[in-house]
């Protein structure tokens, strides 16, 4: 098992504030107000923004800083129906390699993320942890490389939000049934119905996303 590093740790919670709305779209994220948060030194938060940079999930501007990412509606379009292009891709590519213990591994992820909805109150951070997890497999699974790292790349830009709109349990609920009917459709090796249920899964986040009131500007400033 790994070891998490200091740095690891600062970059998990900086991580969990960003997508819990904590830090929130165009604020600055300043090292030493993390370090101080965190009771630890600069540079493992240092090293921390920079990972985090590299996955998407903040946004250096020179000579200003590290912030949250603001997004456009523009913005999600585009990533919303890129990553479910790309989602779809890989669900194709992997249908073709998987195994009956991947199959099995997929389950158990659709069953932890069941668990989180059934807690009172539902536990929306551990059931993104999930879901991320399960589409990350998928992507092992399907064994291209740039495809997985563009699509987590677009994926982080967006965790916020995502988490935003989990919350809503009517939308929480639809997520959880997409899964266990990606999952059915996996199991019985149903390329074309795992293929247009997990397009359908990633746009219809697009669609509740649209309809809610998450931080975004019209137009890019």
């Amino acid at each position: 098992m790994k070891i998490e590093s200091i740095a690891d740790i600062a970059k998990r919670n900086i991580q969990d504030w960003i997508i819990t709305g904590q830090f929130l779209p165009g604020e600055q994220l300043k090292e030493e107000e993390i370090s101080q948060r965190l009771g630890i030194s600069r540079p493992p938060v240092r090293e921390a923004l920079k990972a985090l940079e590299a996955t998407g999930l903040v946004l250096r501007k020179p000579r200003r800083g590290v912030f949250v990412p603001e997004m456009t509606v523009k913005d999600m379009w585009e990533i919303y129906t890129l990553k479910a292009t790309l989602y779809e891709m890989a669900t194709g590519l992997a249908l073709k390699v998987i195994t009956e213990k991947e199959i099995e591994r997929l389950e158990s992820l659709v069953e932890k993320m069941d668990a989180c909805v059934k807690e009172e109150p539902f536990d929306v951070l551990q059931y993104q942890k999930a879901h991320r997890t399960f589409h990350k497999v998928i992507m092992d699974i399907a064994g291209n490389s740039r495809l997985k790292t563009i699509a987590l790349h677009l994926h982080n830009q967006v965790t916020m939000f995502s988490y935003k709109t989990l919350q809503d349990r009517e939308h929480l609920h639809s997520s959880l049934h997409y899964h266990w009917e990606i999952l059915k459709a996996i199991k019985e090796k149903n390329t074309s119905s795992a293929c247009k249920l997990m397009k359908e899964h990633v746009l219809n986040a697009l669609t509740v996303l649209s309809h809610s009131s998450p931080t975004t500007r019209k137009t890019a400033s």
